[in-house]
């Protein structure tokens, strides 16, 4: 199906209709209304809320600023001048649970504006980073860079032609594939259909994904199924019919989240710290239904405004 408005015109709707300074204002909005921030009771105070200073750490790591260049513009966005050290120490306090509350808060707020989702496309990318530590292999100490995986359950709906993260997990490359997707799945209470390679199209997941009420589209790998009696035997059989076309026109949209990400140069991080490391992956899904919430806002007032001249003439 072809969107009736193109991705880059949803994209010059919210850039009129909101800036840094607005966008700013509804994260920290969201994050005030909703008790996302954990505010300490010992310490000095902070000369604004903590709210919107931790906020605006999000926003600028999403645009790929550094701590120096968050010092250089906070009297911009902040009126008060901060030093690049208290942005650091802030984002270090920061839990990976709140990320994961405010992607799930705009989530909820996309699915109020939209039907319900009933395709969704499990995948997972690799977190490239410039870290090394010391390992040793076959005996031999040597150093190697750090991998994390970030996993990620997208719902993807054809009329508006969006990508919301339903879900989302950072592990190490250790977890595989399917791991993860049960994870996630477990996690979310969703229905339709589910769409992943063959990595995805295990014993495990094809069977939660039944008990879930979930229809699974996993591509079939070439490997003989050992269970004539499992849930993956059944799959396998009718894969040649309707599976396989709607594997091919679905599957597909779920780099959408990891080409957005290379482009805002997120797909890569040089945190040390294990911890900022997983919230610098999840900012990936964070980044992708905050903007798609702002587009589809703008996009729905577009239409609102037409609605109302169209009626506005008939009358007259």
């Amino acid at each position: 199906m072809k969107p009736t408005t193109t991705y880059r015109k949803r994209r010059d709707l919210m850039l009129k209709k909101f800036s840094t300074v607005k966008i700013l204002d509804d994260i920290t909005e969201t994050t005030r209304r909703k008790g996302i921030v954990i505010i300490y009771k010992r310490g000095r105070k902070c000369k604004i809320r903590k709210e919107r200073l931790v906020s605006y750490i999000l926003l600028l790591k999403m645009f790929r600023r550094g701590y120096e260049t968050m010092e250089q513009e906070s009297e911009l966005y902040l009126n008060e001048h901060y030093d690049h050290s208290d942005f650091a120490y802030h984002y270090n306090k920061l839990s990976e649970n709140a990320i994961h509350s405010l992607t799930y808060l705009f989530r909820d707020q996309i699915y109020t504006l939209i039907n319900e989702v009933y395709l969704h496309i499990f995948d997972s990318t690799a977190l490239s980073t410039s870290v090394r530590a010391e390992r040793t292999r076959q005996g031999i100490r040597k150093k190697e860079k750090l991998t994390d995986k970030l996993h990620t359950m997208l719902g993807y709906d054809p009329p508006f032609q969006i990508i919301v993260v339903e879900g989302m997990l950072m592990t190490n490359h250790h977890t595989s594939d399917s791991k993860g997707g049960e994870i996630l799945l477990k996690q979310n209470n969703i229905r339709g259909y589910g769409f992943g390679d063959s990595k995805y199209g295990t014993y495990g997941l094809i069977q939660l994904s039944e008990e879930q009420n979930i229809i699974p589209v996993f591509k079939q790998d070439k490997k003989r199924v050992r269970k004539a009696l499992s849930a993956k035997a059944r799959h396998r059989k009718i894969w040649n019919g309707n599976p396989k076309r709607m594997y091919k026109d679905i599957r597909g949209t779920g780099e959408v989240l990891y080409g957005a990400a290379t482009r805002a140069g997120l797909i890569h991080t040089n945190s040390r710290r294990d911890d900022n490391r997983a919230k610098d992956g999840l900012l990936i899904g964070l980044r992708q239904n905050l903007f798609t919430y702002l587009r589809l806002l703008s996009l729905l007032e577009l239409f609102e405004k037409l609605l109302m001249t169209q009626n506005f003439k008939n009358k007259a």
